[in-house]
């Protein structure tokens, strides 16, 4: 049976580069919740480019404290678990700043 291929001219370029937008959805997927949820005492993590919020889920030790995001530059930070990314942001040179409501 024959295989099938790629045209000649396809068989030495890279595959497609994925979007910024691509490639945060597979780190940090929106929240997209059936029914409106209501979070207390939930802490966020809100950054100024949705292009920050990509570098900082591609770094291991920042994606396993986000659960989700909530918006483009706002992600929900696991309960209990904002001191550490604070901890983490600041040994990685990041100044956040904590907002308390």
């Amino acid at each position: 049976m024959p295989r099938a291929s790629r045209p000649a001219s396809d068989k030495h370029s890279p595959p497609p580069r994925k979007s910024a937008a691509e490639m945060l959805d597979e780190l940090l997927p929106l929240a997209e919740p059936a029914v409106a949820e209501m979070h207390v005492n939930a802490a966020v993590l809100e950054v100024d480019d949705p292009s920050r919020l990509l570098e900082l889920a591609a770094d291991p030790a920042v994606r396993a404290l986000l659960l989700c995001r909530l918006a483009p530059t706002v992600a929900l930070v696991d309960a209990g678990a904002a001191g550490q990314l604070l901890d983490t942001l600041r040994r990685r040179g990041h100044t956040p700043k904590v907002v308390k409501a």
